[in-house]
């Protein structure tokens, strides 16, 4: 943004020298990338943020410069001598996608003489960069440069029918621009037209048919607010960009679109010897709404936490005061300021915050010597997710980062039916807006992603949230996962499993119960438990997710609630002497009814008290070839191990033959093999 020293003034009283200028706006947030002198004047290339487009204008910095230095600030006046008919006889606005225009104001000026711009105007413009054109156009400039809200001028009689329409374009409709480009526009693209067809592109560049020339004698003076958005879509895609453009992209101030039509009006008059039709058409479909201020309050404690100074409250009532925030005290702590129409960037605490310290001076920020450094311990937490990423990646897993936004047809395999996810309410997402209830799909979408580029064998994990629906008294609840995709089969999957939970907590085990699980094989489902506490789900992905996936081969899948895990971490570790002695471990294969599960074989075999039986895992379940219906073969594997001396297989013997007599009398058990 390009603003003049000599133009800046005429809004505020600076007496200074331009350097002390470039400092002032440097330190209040608006870096000054280049001086420059240009005759008797100064050019300053001011840098801008984006939301900041008040600034975009000499009105707005002036603003700035005011708070700043406590010098008087003050708008140009402007009166208006009205003669002629009225304005609504002559014309009329419709505005048919207020979605698009939020605000559209019509003036009508008579008897213009066009011609050349008075020296002043012309040396402004000149030092800001613009050419002059003539006093018309160069008077649209002016107000654009100076109020930050964009103009335009048409030739009244150029306008069929004298009136305006605001609408998006027609199927295959096409304008020619003033640049003397034709361009084919789209349904969504907002314009302004007549009676017949549309003369400009809104907020982007006006139509050649309806241009102002040296013989236009009545000018219709447009001032509006466009979404923006909708401009910033024309413009890209023409390849348009322009000072309007710009300012529309950025959203201009709603409330200032009538004062810039009336300045520009008296500037006609004063320059063109213009006569103003009485009245002006303003169609403003939520004026009550814009016309409620929003009013923002602070707190002084949250301003003295957050800065370390101890601000009184009189001088933030006075900084605020300067910055027209219009502020007010509610007792000793709270302040309330009513946010004017330019200041859309003002909308929390913290924004008000920022803008103390901003004028006070980030320079004035005391600083300290030393640097006081508090060491805390990592929370449990942070610990088991550490001792969880290092056991992982030792095992030869990769730990993946996916985004929470999935597709419904990979979640909707992984959950009951009827479930509804958490969806983001946002148009623009509109095949992946359910934030994700599981880790499992974003695992398989990254091994397909691996496997499409040759990686055939990539194990994967992540921790991370998942997104479950909440009710009208209880909000939605986000619990950390820590799920697990292995190419390999189920019992490298759990030997990694205990790998981590061993990390956390040796004397704590895991066991498997078989469960049925939707997203899993038959029988090759189960549920993780410790101490008898479900913490997750494991299993042997089924076809039907192999399918979905694309994937080449099945894959073993694990999801554990990961505060199990953390509250593991603390527990106290118990050490016990390594077994010198070897053990001796026996497999068996148990004919079964199918109704019997591995918990109560489990706990059958446990409850005899072996104490030289050291492991008892679950191994496998088949039913097929062999298997009579209703029946199942489960698989089991047992590890006796003497702590005193070498255990005999006789010993081993007798513990097996104890163990199967308590399954044939208690299930009716036969021994296969």
């Amino acid at each position: 943004m390009k603003i003049s020293l000599e133009w800046l003034k005429e809004y505020v009283e600076y007496n200074d020298s331009v350097d002390r200028l470039q400092e002032i706006l440097t330190n209040i947030g608006f870096p000054v990338e280049q001086t420059q002198q240009v005759g008797d004047d100064w050019m300053l290339d001011v840098e801008i943020t984006s939301n900041r487009p008040d600034c975009l204008g000499h009105i707005g910095l002036a603003r700035e410069v005011a708070a700043a230095t406590g010098a008087n600030f003050h708008l140009p006046e402007v009166s208006l001598a009205e003669q002629g008919p009225g304005v609504q006889a002559r014309t009329s606005v419709v505005n048919e996608a207020p979605q698009y225009c939020r605000r559209y104001t019509a003036r009508l000026i008579d008897n213009i003489k066009v011609g050349p711009s008075p020296d002043w105007m012309r040396r402004r413009l000149e030092t800001i960069g613009l050419r002059s054109i003539s006093n018309v156009v160069d008077i649209t400039n002016y107000v654009l440069m100076e109020a930050a809200q964009p103009l335009h001028s048409f030739d009244y009689a150029h306008l069929q029918e004298g009136k305006i329409i605001v609408r998006t374009a027609k199927p295959g409709e096409k304008i020619e621009t003033i640049d003397h480009t034709q361009f084919e526009l789209s349904e969504d693209m907002l314009v302004i037209a007549d009676a017949q067809k549309a003369v400009a592109l809104a907020g982007v560049m006006g139509g050649l048919a309806s241009e102002v020339s040296d013989n236009t004698k009545t000018v219709l003076l447009e001032s509006a607010h466009f979404d923006p958005l909708s401009i910033r879509k024309t413009s890209r895609t023409f390849s348009q960009a322009s000072e309007s453009s710009f300012r529309f992209e950025r959203n201009v101030d709603i409330e200032m679109v009538e004062w810039a039509s009336r300045r520009a009006a008296a500037l006609l008059v004063e320059l063109a010897g213009g006569e103003v039709a009485p009245g002006v058409i303003d169609v403003w479909p939520d004026q009550k709404e814009s016309a409620a201020p929003n009013e923002v309050r602070m707190r002084l404690s949250r301003l003295r936490s957050l800065v370390g100074i101890e601000f009184k409250q009189d001088y933030v009532l006075g900084l605020f005061e300067k910055l027209q925030l219009s502020p007010r005290a509610d007792g000793d702590d709270i302040i309330i300021c009513s946010i004017p129409s330019w200041r859309g960037d003002l909308i929390r605490e913290v924004d008000l915050i920022e803008e103390v310290i901003r004028i006070f001076g980030y320079d004035q920020v005391p600083t300290e010597s030393k640097i006081h450094i508090t060491v805390t311990t990592t929370d449990a937490y942070q610990r088991t997710l550490g001792k969880v990423n290092s056991t992982l990646i030792g095992c030869g897993f990769f730990e993946a980062i996916n985004v929470s936004f999935i597709e419904d047809k990979y979640w909707q395999p992984f959950v009951e039916d009827g479930f509804e996810p958490v969806r983001v309410r946002d148009i623009t997402r509109r095949s992946n807006n359910a934030l994700r209830p599981s880790l499992l799909p974003s695992l398989l979408e990254t091994t397909k992603r691996n496997q499409d580029a040759g990686n055939d064998r990539c194990d994967l994990y992540e921790v991370a949230a998942v997104y479950l629906p909440g009710t009208d008294e209880i909000q939605s609840p986000e619990p950390t996962k820590l799920a697990l995709a292995t190419m390999g089969d189920f019992r490298e999957l759990r030997g990694v499993m205990e790998a981590v939970i061993d990390r956390l907590s040796p004397q704590v085990k895991l066991s498997c119960r078989p469960a049925p699980i939707h997203w899993a094989r038959r029988a090759e489902g189960v549920e993780l438990l410790i101490n008898e506490q479900v913490i997750g789900q494991a299993g042997r992905a089924s076809e039907e997710i192999t399918k979905i996936f694309d994937l080449n081969q099945p894959l073993s899948l694990a999801q554990l609630d990961f505060s199990y895990l953390v509250e593991l971490e603390g527990e106290p570790r118990q050490l016990q002497p390594i077994i010198r002695f070897p053990g001796i471990t026996r497999d068996l294969s148990l004919l079964l009814d199918d109704p019997v599960s591995w918990a109560q074989i489990e706990q059958t075999i446990l409850s005899l008290g072996i104490q030289d039986l050291r492991e008892l895992n679950f191994v496998g379940i088949y039913r097929g070839q062999g298997i009579p219906a209703r029946k199942k073969s489960l698989t089991l594997s047992m590890i006796f191990r003497h702590t005193q001396d070498t255990l005999r297989h006789e010993q081993a013997d007798e513990y097996q033959e104890k163990i199967v007599r308590a399954l044939q009398e208690k299930f009716q058990a036969e021994l296969r093999g």
